[in-house]
């Protein structure tokens, strides 16, 4: 157990990055299935399981649904190989090859020196690794010792490894210099070497054929080589060098190749021929391929970000798309939360494509379709990438009409046309919204309504689209317009006026139907980006002079300024309930604004730029894309689930670098718990007393539960419906009881010993001790002798509203009333104090209903004064809150209009 000490140092360090700001906490990353580390895949019964490196974390799928199992917690360094056995994944990071089962470490071998690894490879007990400073070193997996180290020439470079099967404690080893060695790594001896094959040897596959091996070299040439007799079987050929090799298992003899350019190429190893050259199969470099063992499936992998798994029909050489999972290949430029359910995300990336993330399930993400660009592709003999629409620079998109029609409008770069896009149907729409001045689409905005879209151009013309048609409908220009580049659109919720911002550093307030300027709103700078609220009406523009300005639509006047960016604002979004508003600069920060105070009151660094960032519609995460970074990340929103204390950042206070979320989420990079709980928590000082009533003018509730006072006037109603189905049974003994004091709360009564049976004194009953006296009747008898009821209303707030009923019901009951009388003067100044006041009204309506009865018997009793005085101070206090609160009410409704 680590000492109090130790744990306050590890808190105090000052090196150790914080892990969350004052609102926002890293929570996960969307978007990541793949990278450039070859994949694996290990059968498990008549299941495949495949992991994938994503940076500094790998997931497991299960290859029958494509649907994730484990994602590992985040490793020290990027991880550098990956490889699995006997249900368990190990995983290579710098120095260090770690051992996991179903995600979680449990086993880890550390080396010594200064290289990394390069590719893994478990031999039973031992594990092989094959470094950058070309040595090879194994390890036993039990005891984590070293076992053997093999340093290789300088004529012989090690680029990558198999063991051949059959071939016991023996690895055949490729070279950049086109050589291979067979070493029996039990003994440490080289076996044999390889005459050259003229090229730098890339990746080695073992072919279902014992002795014979695939070798794919740096010129795209793959050769069929018996290294038993070291002689060339066959040879094929494609473009550029080979990255991964793989070969089918079931009846069919056919072989596949990848190459850096993504192109997979399927060879007839019978006829010695190629099949099919399915070019553009991925993005980037093919980084393993996988035939499953006696399936037509074949799996193929690539750095562009996405697994894919192609199955052959019979007598089809062609395969066909089975599953797959992908997300961006490249930075994201702009995100948005689609819908209300704070569910999924919009994403437009540089590479062309608009896709939908799930935040929830990572199965439905999908990437919308543009078309029967695969089938061009191959009719033209190009690749998809090329007809691609270009990079996508700003979408806007609506959920009012997604059943209905497109509600998705996106602007590409340098063009003139503006795509419409439908998310029921996953696919781009029919129509092309072409600017009526030809000039470069610059923004886009859907009406509230989702039946218009709009698109600004660089030339500062609005034109205004039927959505379901795809017709021109109208043109915002004209004197009074824009001169230079639209920068931002907006629209109200009620399709009164249209707003839009531009690099001429003019507002313009536009009447919808007409299409006229009603207002113009000229600011010191030009605007670079607009988000119109529409709830309350508050516009925030972000300036070429690093301000954030705010500005009420309403009186058109420019309401806050937030000013303390070092660089270009990025991106800026409002909160859901309007309060905040987040920016994003070029100066790598994160910044809160809180519009009622008009101050900073978070602010975090990260190490790679902000382009773009989205708030969640129910208030529970940021969203940011980074550049750099393929992913999406969330930030969760600590003000949802903790006590945060907000106050005022000053401009030049040092922002905490922050690392961005990882896959594995929130719990996995918190890090320590026990470091979490020294961090001094939000409070009130200790000496801080709060007032019981801080105006005797003002009616001051009770601190009492709602149900403590609700249950009493409903109780009759609670007792039914608790009231038991059969009658309780008698105890079969009778139980030994100990005497108590009479009351709503069982008290023994310790006041006399018990005395002994040979005791003489009389055990006849005495009548005067049939008139009990409960604590409840001393405190009113108290309270009306010293004219005080606090002692009285202290202790009736200590019961619950069973036992106050009790003790209401057995009140004393004599030819005067006293009792009764005292309870009513309890009450009566309890009123005259305004002090717990809703305790008062429901203490009065149980004592009236259940002895009403007998105050209306008693005409003449001096409780009928004290209930009019009761009666009239109720009136009088009604009458002025009733006053106050039509005067807020008159005074808001003076301020809307």
């Amino acid at each position: 157990m680590v000492a109090p000490e130790e744990k306050r140092r590890r808190v105090e360090n000052k090196s150790r990055n914080p892990t969350r700001s004052r609102v926002f906490q890293p929570f996960r990353a969307l978007g990541y299935i793949t990278n450039d580390v070859p994949c694996v895949i290990e059968t498990r019964g008549q299941d495949f399981f495949m992991t994938t490196c994503v940076g500094h974390n790998f997931q497991t799928y299960n290859l029958a649904k494509m649907n994730l199992l484990f994602v590992s917690p985040r490793t020290p360094e990027p991880i550098t190989a990956l490889t699995s056995a006997a249900g368990m994944t190990f995983v290579a990071h710098g120095t260090t090859i770690a051992t996991y089962k179903r995600g979680k470490e449990f086993a880890r071998i550390e080396g010594e020196g200064n290289y990394s690894i390069m590719q893994i490879l478990v031999l039973g007990q031992y594990i092989a690794s094959l470094c950058d400073d070309n040595v090879l070193r194994m390890w036993n997996i039990k005891s984590g010792e070293l076992y053997t180290e093999i340093e290789f020439g300088e004529g012989f470079t090690a680029t990558t490894m198999i063991h051949p099967s059959t071939y016991l404690n023996k690895l055949l080893i490729g070279s950049t210099q086109g050589t291979m060695q067979i070493w029996n790594v039990r003994v440490s001896k080289m076996v044999y070497q390889f005459p050259s094959f003229g090229s730098a040897v890339t990746c080695l596959e073992q072919s279902p054929v014992v002795d014979v091996v695939a070798v794919g070299l740096l010129n795209g040439s793959v050769i069929l080589h018996n290294i038993k007799v070291d002689e060339k079987i066959d040879a094929v050929h494609q473009d550029d060098r080979v990255t991964s090799i793989s070969f089918r298992t079931d009846e069919q003899q056919v072989m596949a190749t990848g190459n850096m350019h993504g192109d997979i190429a399927l060879w007839d190893l019978t006829n010695r021929r190629l099949v099919h050259n399915m070019k553009g199969a991925h993005s980037a470099l093919i980084t393993s391929l996988t035939f499953l063992n006696s399936q037509p499936i074949l799996v193929s992998a690539g750095a562009d970000n996405a697994v894919k798994q192609w199955i052959f029909e019979q007598d089809n050489a062609v395969p066909l798309p089975l599953k797959s999972r992908s997300g961006h290949f490249a930075p994201p430029t702009k995100i948005q939360y689609y819908g209300n359910d704070g569910t999924r995300i919009l994403s437009a990336g540089r590479d062309r494509a608009l896709r939908m993330f799930s935040t929830v399930r990572d199965a439905q993400n999908y990437e919308f379709s543009q078309g029967h660009i695969a089938k061009k592709a191959k009719s033209r003999g190009v690749t998809e990438e090329s007809l691609k629409l270009p990079i996508i620079t700003e979408f806007a998109s609506g959920s009012a009409k997604d059943k209905e029609w497109a509600n998705v409008i996106t602007c590409h770069m340098n063009d003139n046309g503006g795509r419409t896009w439908r998310t029921k149907n996953k696919a781009i729409g029919d129509h092309a919204l072409l600017s009526s001045d030809k000039s470069a689409n610059k923004v886009a905005c859907i009406s509230a309504c989702g039946n218009f879209g709009f698109i600004g151009s660089a030339s500062g013309q609005i034109d205004m689209f039927n959505l379901q048609s795809g017709l021109h409908r109208k043109v915002y220009s004209g004197a009074d317009g824009h001169k230079k580049a639209i920068t931002g659109l907006a629209t109200d919720i009620a399709n009164r006026y249209l707003i839009s911002g531009s690099v001429d550093r003019k507002i313009k307030v536009w009447d919808f139907k007409a299409g006229v300027v009603l207002h113009t709103v000229e600011l010191d700078s030009p605007i670079v980006k607009i988000v119109f609220h529409q709830e309350n009406n508050l516009l925030a523009v972000a300036c070429d002079d690093l301000s954030i300005r705010v500005i009420d639509l309403e009186t058109r006047n420019i309401i806050r300024e937030f000013w303390g960016h070092r660089n270009r604002i990025t991106d800026i979004t409002f909160s859901p309930d309007g309060r905040w508003i987040v920016s994003a600069s070029l100066d790598t920060t994160v910044r809160t604004w809180d519009l009622p105070s008009s101050t900073m009151v978070d602010i975090f660094k990260v190490e790679d730029v902000v382009s773009s960032l989205t708030f969640s519609p129910t208030g529970d995460f940021l969203a940011t894309a980074h550049v750099d970074n393929v992913g999406i990340f969330l930030w969760a929103n600590r003000t949802q689930f903790a006590n945060i204390s907000l106050h005022s950042i000053v401009d030049d206070e040092v922002a905490e670098l922050l690392e961005l979320p990882s896959l594995a989420g929130m719990d996995e990079q918190d890090g320590n718990d026990e470091e979490e709980e020294l961090e001094p928590p939000t409070q009130l000082g200790e000496d801080l007393n709060t007032a019981e009533q801080l105006t005797e003018e003002m009616i001051t509730l009770s601190l009492e539960p709602k149900a403590k006072w609700q249950n009493l006037l409903n109780l009759d109603t609670i007792k039914q419906r608790n009231k038991p189905k059969e009658a309780p049974k008698k105890p079969e003994k009778a139980p030994f009881f100990l005497p108590t004091v009479g009351g709503a709360k069982p008290t023994l009564d310790l006041s006399d010993k018990i005395k002994n049976s040979d005791d003489d004194s009389s055990r006849r009953l005495q009548m005067s001790q049939l008139d009990v006296e409960t604590e409840f009747t001393r405190h009113l008898r108290s309270g009306h002798e010293n004219n005080n009821y606090t002692a009285f209303t202290t202790y009736a707030k200590t019961l619950s509203p069973s036992s106050m009923d009790v003790e209401i019901r057995t009140m004393p009951v004599d030819s005067e009333l006293s009792c009764m009388n005292y309870y009513v003067e309890a009450i009566l100044q309890m009123l005259e104090s305004r002090k717990n006041f809703e305790m008062a009204q429901a203490w009065l309506n149980a004592f009236l209903t259940i002895h009403g009865d007998i105050i209306v018997a008693n005409p003449d009793n001096g409780i009928h004064d004290n209930l009019q005085e009761t009666l009239k101070i109720q009136s009088n206090e009604f009458g002025r809150l009733s006053s106050q609160i039509h005067y807020g009410l008159c005074l808001i409704d003076f301020a809307r209009r």
